[in-house]
């Protein structure tokens, strides 16, 4: 994990990364909202969850 510490510490680049995220959460959330079977909707809740413990990075990483 040292290894990213340099990430997540560059506020401006950290940011840019938690935009991506929220953007991709906001992608598969709309996906979500279309999906036919229940095999998609856990898919979909699956990549959501993924997404937003990377959101929890930097705490992970600096041990708060």
């Amino acid at each position: 994990m040292p290894n990213l510490k340099p990430l997540v510490n560059n506020n401006a680049l950290y940011e840019d990364f938690k935009e991506e995220i929220e953007r991709q959460v906001n992608v598969y959330g709309r996906s979500l909202e279309q999906a036919h079977t229940l095999v998609d909707v856990h898919r979909l809740q699956g990549s959501i969850h993924a997404l937003r413990r990377l959101l929890k990075l930097k705490e992970q990483v600096n041990g708060s």
